[in-house]
């Protein structure tokens, strides 16, 4: 390719020709020549034969285009003529100017310089200074005449193959520079991950490649009915058309749609009329690129070749940012409801915080009532309530504020303008919901962080919201509360708390106690379940508190290990009063049953202190979800498989399901003491309690009742024909030496009529 001729030309050098010693013809000067001509340097000191040369070839065409003839009579002008001129085709050199071998001297020069594709024809009066056969073999040159013999027909046919060589060249060289910029054309497109500037890089790389100037060109991107493109929304524009961005292409003037529905949107081969291209192109999503270009040129054939190339590329882009996009959706929506997702909440707070306002609001949104519904009606039920209450939410709060779902019944709103009313969102539950043809009121616990962004992080402010909301639940579910710095400092106590559990672990700093299960038809003590406890700095610490958080930092399990430590003492102490063995529950979180080695180490060591299986049982507290083929299930079929009793703790709320009882391998069910605790004589056989009860008979299991805390509720029990109960009504949780006591002198018709 031809190089830069200003960082070609020798600092010795003039920097161009001087226009008042050069000949150019008539018609040049007169601008009557038009550009696609050949350009013909003739470098010779003899005026006579630029004048004959002119005379020889006014009238000339060849290949079907005019000559257009520029004059030099030195080396330096023939230098500053490439200079000036990028497309000279042939130069007519004489070899003996200024010195003997002033022209070879310049065919060398110039491709030094970089001038490879004008062919050069050397003409001599003097052949005996340069023999043919060397001349030819050391200098590239395309022929070589003596002025004697370069007849008119000669002079014509030494050009004609000139030109044609020249044409070859100039073919292969544009050929290479186009798939060039085919590749680096591809290359910016694949770094495009947007579609407005994916549809912007289309239409400019098209131009460049072809060489074109775009007379109009848009670019659309749709998902059309059908084969009609019609409809679909331009994303870019050039020319004429570059005021249409946002259109449809209906409605766009002179664009030939019939051209573009003419295309078949599998064929990746461009469709060409008159001055007019047209590519289009669909994805395996059914989502479509159309491309409408006009130019102001002729195509030859070799840039068809390479638009055909730039067009396969192109299709294989389009397909992968189509695929990206799509994955892209897919993060930011949650696939079982369809609706925006955590991915979608952390988004919209990271742009509150880079963003310009000062007054935020957002608030977690826990649906209360939705772990009840899901057990007496299904899972589909539950979601069609949260799906409701989207939907309500969306029109009462407005399309600039943002709804998600960012826990299993838990929606967040982000409201950036700060204006949202607290009393907006609690009228959304004011009104009963029909859920497949059903009439139901919902109730929410409502967290809620408001205030000015401004150097705060993110992951604060969502930190801050769930605080609050676990606050309100854990106090006034149901109700609303406001983020206050207090709430914030129950964060900083978790990481204290963390650090402290830490420290319990290791010094096995933990009690035990024991709360004694019931036997309701025959009042005999049936059991008992060990349960955890913990002071920090003097204070005791609920449960409820520290056991999420040791769950969370991987302490739960060396608790349940320490546990089955207590269950063997306990035992001893039975025995040693004269007592038998009673079964005992033990507490087992999800993510631990998850661990096989857990799972080994658990069993060896209830070997280890001849703790029998069919004395022990665990209770599965779902902290998180189980499937069906996932680590949790096979943990507990491989407790099941050494003989162990297994149970669902808190059935009906957490992750508990119908589906669970279906699946997993388990001996019953406790039935949650949030069920139990809203009983009346009236409402009993109907409640969720009730139904409870009626699946597990159905499969087969047995059911304890938990947070049995009145008569009442333990008459209910009874008449729902519960097995077992456990709950303050009978005993609080015990520590062995009182419970041993407590059992000894325990009579439950005694105790039912005090």
């Amino acid at each position: 390719m031809q190089q830069n001729v200003d960082s070609a030309l020798p600092s010795d050098r003039g920097t161009g020709v001087d226009v008042t010693k050069a000949r150019v013809s008539t018609d040049r000067q007169n601008g009557l020549l038009p550009d696609t001509t050949w350009k013909i340097l003739i470098v010779d000191d003899d005026n006579d034969v630029h004048e004959a040369t002119d005379f020889a070839l006014s009238t000339v065409k060849i290949l079907g285009r005019k000559l257009q003839l520029l004059h030099a009579t030195n080396a330096e002008d023939a230098i500053g003529y490439l200079k000036a001129t990028s497309d000279i085709a042939v130069i007519m050199l004489d070899v003996v100017m200024e010195e003997p071998d002033t022209g070879l001297r310049l065919v060398g020069k110039l491709r030094e310089l970089g001038y490879v594709e004008p062919r050069i024809i050397l003409r001599t009066g003097y052949p005996g200074q340069a023999p043919e056969d060397q001349v030819i073999r050391n200098y590239d040159i395309n022929d070589y005449r003596t002025k004697d013999e370069m007849t008119r027909t000669r002079l014509i046919t030494s050009l004609t193959t000139a030109i044609r060589s020249y044409d070859y060249i100039r073919s292969l060289s544009a050929t290479r520079a186009g798939l060039e910029m085919v590749i680096e054309g591809t290359q910016r497109l694949y770094s495009n991950k947007n579609i407005d500037l994916f549809a912007e890089g289309v239409l400019t790389q098209i131009a460049a490649i072809l060489r074109l100037r775009s007379e109009g060109a848009v670019c659309a991107v749709g998902t059309p009915t059908g084969d009609d493109s019609s409809s679909m929304i331009v994303m870019a524009g050039l020319g004429r058309f570059s005021g249409k961005v946002g259109a449809e292409l209906r409605d766009i003037p002179d664009v030939d749609l019939g051209m573009v529905q003419d295309i078949a949107p599998d064929n990746v081969t461009p469709k060409l009329r008159d001055n007019k291209i047209a590519l289009r192109f669909r994805t395996e999503a059914k989502r479509e690129l159309v491309v409408y270009f006009e130019h102001n040129g002729a195509l030859p054939r070799s840039d068809v070749v390479l638009l055909q190339v730039f067009a396969s590329n192109l299709a294989v882009c389009f397909e992968n940012l189509d695929l990206i996009d799509h994955l892209g959706e897919l993060a930011f929506v949650d696939q079982r409801l369809g609706l925006p997702n955590h991915n979608a909440f952390s988004r919209e707070l990271g742009g509150l915080v880079l963003g310009e306002t000062d007054k935020v609001t957002v608030a977690l949104v826990s649906i209360e009532d939705a772990p009840q519904l899901a057990v007496a009606f299904g899972l589909s039920f539950a979601e069609n309530v949260m799906s409701a209450v989207y939907d309500r939410m969306s029109v009462a709060l407005g399309d600039a504020v943002l709804i998600a779902r960012v826990g299993e019944y838990i929606l967040g709103v982000v409201d950036s303008t700060g204006t949202l009313d607290q009393s907006v969102i609690e009228g959304v539950f004011h009104k009963t919901f029909s859920i497949m043809g059903n009439r139901i009121s919902v109730s929410a616990s409502i967290g809620i962080v408001s205030g000015d962004p401004t150097n705060q992080k993110a992951s604060d402010i969502d930190r801050a919201a769930r605080s609050t909301l676990l606050r309100v639940i854990q106090d006034r579910p149901g109700t609303t509360m406001l983020f206050t710095p207090e709430i914030g400092d129950e964060v900083q106590n978790t990481i204290r708390m963390k650090s402290a559990l830490q420290e319990a672990v290791l010094s096995k700093q933990f009690r035990f106690v024991f709360q004694p299960k019931i036997n309701i038809k025959t009042g005999d003590v049936a059991g008992a379940e060990i349960l955890c406890r913990w002071m920090m700095d003097g204070e005791n610490i609920p449960p409820s508190v520290f056991i999420p958080i040791a769950e969370r930092a991987g302490f739960s399990s060396d608790i349940a290990l320490q546990s089955l430590e207590a269950v063997a003492d306990f035992w001893r102490d039975l025995q040693n009063a004269g007592l038998l063995r009673l079964p005992v529950a033990i507490n087992l979180a999800v993510p631990d049953i998850c661990n096989p080695d857990f799972v080994d180490v658990l069993t060896r060591q209830c070997e280890d202190s001849d703790l029998l299986a069919e004395l022990v049982s665990f209770e599965i507290t779902e902290t998180q979800a189980i499937s069906v083929d996932d680590d949790a299930t096979r943990g507990v079929k491989a407790l099941k498989d050494r003989g162990f009793n297994l149970w669902l703790d808190d059935f009906g709320t957490g992750y508990s399901s119908l589906s669970h009882l279906d699946s997993l391998p388990v001996d019953g069910i406790k039935i949650d003491k949030s069920f139990i605790s809203t009983l009346t004589i009236e409402t009993a056989r109907g409640s969720v309690a009730a139904t409870a009860k009626a699946m597990a008979d159905n499969l087969g299991l047995r059911s304890i009742a938990e947070g049995v805390e009145t008569r009442e509720q333990h008459q209910i029990a009874r008449l729902l024909g519960i097995e077992w109960v456990q709950g303050f009504y009978y005993a609080r949780p015990m520590a062995p030496d009182t419970f041993i006591e407590w059992l000894k002198n325990w009579d439950l018709d005694a105790h039912a009529g005090s």
